[in-house]
């Protein structure tokens, strides 16, 4: 019995005699592709939420209908009242990472189903991920992954020395790309184009003439390929907290130095309306810097526990405290001008807390993800405009800070090219309306990305939601999706904008605050 067969009868699809009884045409049916077949929920979320689920098979090359095959979990959630109103398309989601896979977190999906109101929810793990087949699994990187592991990765904290720090990555990565390749996958496959035609093909499946979108971040930018490649099947795209894929394949320290500019813009937020934070800092402009370069003369050194009672140093200098700060400044923006001023006095007492040493986790995971997949997709979606190792450590040499950002520089050493057209990393052209929603504390996917496509998709809009970062979460962001998808050709009502305060800036030590109330 081959894998397929087994795979079939599980699924109880007909018993024996039935199927001996009509070999001929139940062949036909199974080896059909694309093809879509009702299936169990693979997660206890989605059953929670009363999805009705079904499976994807399709071809892993879409140029090969003999090859591997691929097959997907794919589930369409119905708004509480039942089946949505016919003038309401159905709302497909395009999930971020890329690689996260929100199928097992109901609390996602409930904000999701907020998000787009009384409208059909299609939500679907792509190929690869945790609950594809195949799933393409890496679990040795998730120990060294500088995306998954941000704070505490080797990335930035095995030593002192970045050639040091680049090599413990380098060697997963290369060690991934063999694994993958070995197991007989066709990583090249795994790219924002063929992931477009996947779903494509599951529209057609579904009966949906035409669909809106809806992205996460990296998602975004498979959402904005999808555009490019199947204009014909979508009304509207929302671009949630966007990733643009043709935009995340910039030289690497343009993403650094994107990231520091957003660092800096915070402090000049804290100068302008506190007059304290302006005599606490009164060079702004320049008090990033200056911080990081007295934690490269003298880095915070910590020691965490490991297993079987050994200890592990750690080591954080000034492309650590960018790392961090890249990952932490939705919750730590409010303290950053009193913070920077210990640094730059050399007053170290807050950077326990600052890089969550407590945090620390000797056996990182990643369990929604499937890291094999991570890095097929960030490197296959590049096609030939991968960098070299020469580049990527041209990179690293002219600032180290580069190993802890998002990392197109480790495509370098992935193995090969993406299967993708040469257009593919072409900015999108497209007049269809969409709607891009960024956190003001993102320093990822700020309002600068969605002003570039603004270029080749002239009716996009966009709008910045203050205080909030990655992923923002407030009645703002729904109250937008909604009136956007009841019509998008109309501007958004973005008044809500402000709706989040900023917290109070903190232009004192917490410990001077509490001296001063005693």
């Amino acid at each position: 019995m081959t894998t397929q067969d087994a795979r079939v009868w599980r699924c109880g699809v007909a018993p024996l005699a039935l199927l001996l009884a009509s070999s001929a045409l139940a062949q036909t049916d199974s080896d059909e592709l694309p093809r879509l077949q009702s299936a169990e929920c693979p997660t206890q979320a989605l059953r929670e939420l009363d999805a009705t689920c079904h499976t994807f098979h399709a071809p892993e090359n879409w140029e090969d209908s003999n090859g591997n095959t691929i097959s997907l979990p794919v589930a369409v959630i119905e708004p509480e009242g039942g089946a949505a109103d016919e003038d309401k398309l159905p709302v497909f989601f395009f999930p971020g990472g890329p690689g996260y896979s929100s199928l097992g977190e109901r609390e996602y999906m409930e904000q999701l189903l907020e998000d787009i109101g009384e409208r059909t929810l299609v939500t679907m793990d792509h190929r690869g991920f945790i609950h594809a087949d195949p799933s393409l699994e890496c679990p040795e990187y998730a120990a060294v992954s500088p995306y998954h592991n941000i704070i505490h990765t080797p990335a930035i904290t095995a030593s002192l020395e970045p050639m040091h720090r680049l090599s413990i990555i380098t060697s997963e990565v290369e060690a991934c790309h063999r694994k993958l390749t070995a197991e007989g996958h066709d990583v090249s496959q795994y790219n924002s184009h063929a992931v477009s035609r996947d779903v494509d093909e599951i529209r057609r499946l579904l009966g949906y003439e035409r669909i809106d979108g809806f992205g996460s971040s990296t998602g975004s930018g498979t959402l904005a390929s999808f555009i490019q490649y199947h204009p014909d099947s979508i009304r509207a795209a929302i671009f949630g907290w966007p990733w643009f894929n043709h935009l995340r394949n910039r030289p690497p320290v343009d993403e650094l130095y994107t990231a520091k500019q957003t660092f800096t813009d915070t402090l000049a937020l804290c100068v302008a309306e506190d007059q304290a934070c302006r005599e606490l800092l009164p060079n702004w402009m320049q008090s990033i810097d200056r911080a990081r370069r007295r934690l490269d003369a003298r880095p915070y050194v910590a020691h965490v526990a490991t297993p079987y009672g050994r200890t592990q140093t750690l080591y954080f200098d000034g492309a650590a405290f960018l790392d961090t700060l890249y990952l932490t400044l939705a919750s730590d923006y409010a303290e950053l001008p009193s913070l920077v001023a210990d640094i730059e006095a050399g007053d170290y007492a807050r950077l326990e807390d600052f890089f969550r040493i407590e945090d620390h986790d000797p056996n990182p995971e990643a369990p929604n993800y499937a890291l094999g997949y991570f890095l097929a997709h960030v490197c296959s979606d590049m096609g030939s405009n991968r960098p070299s190792p020469t580049d990527s450590i041209a990179a690293v040499e002219r600032d180290p800070a580069v190993l802890g950002f998002e990392p197109p520089w480790l495509c370098a050493w992935w193995g090969e090219d993406g299967d993708v057209p040469a257009e593919h990393n072409d900015p999108p052209v497209s007049e269809i309306p969409a709607l891009a929603i960024h956190g003001q504390m993102d320093p990822c996917c700020g309002t600068r990305w969605s002003r570039h496509l603004q270029r080749t998709m002239p009716n996009l809009q966009f709008v910045e939601l203050q205080a909030l970062g990655h992923n923002p979460v407030n009645e703002c962001r729904s109250s937008m999706i909604q009136a956007f998808l009841n019509d998008p050709e109309r501007p958004v009502d973005a008044s809500c904008r402000e709706e989040t305060a900023r917290e109070p800036w903190v232009t004192e030590p917490p410990g001077a605050m509490e001296n001063d109330d005693a």
